[in-house]
């Protein structure tokens, strides 16, 4: 693996902690943020395919129990 590779990898994972560090503790407040926080995380990852997955995989499950938690 080349050098400029693993400071990319690791600008990435800076970016997403960030994104998670300032977005994911207004989630119950503002289930609308995980769509963003979605978007966020497809800009740095920029594979829309991997991108969706993830999303659907942690962010749709996240989005269904914040609106079944306001429903109560």
């Amino acid at each position: 693996m080349t050098v400029m590779r693993k400071v990319r990898r690791t600008v990435k994972g800076e970016l997403n902690r960030l994104i998670d560090s300032l977005v994911h503790p207004y989630f119950r407040e503002c289930p609308a943020l995980i769509v963003v926080d979605g978007l966020l995380h497809a800009m740095v990852e920029q594979d829309p395919n991997v991108s969706l997955r993830k999303f659907v995989r942690y962010g749709v499950p996240e989005l269904l129990r914040c609106l079944a938690r306001k429903r109560k």
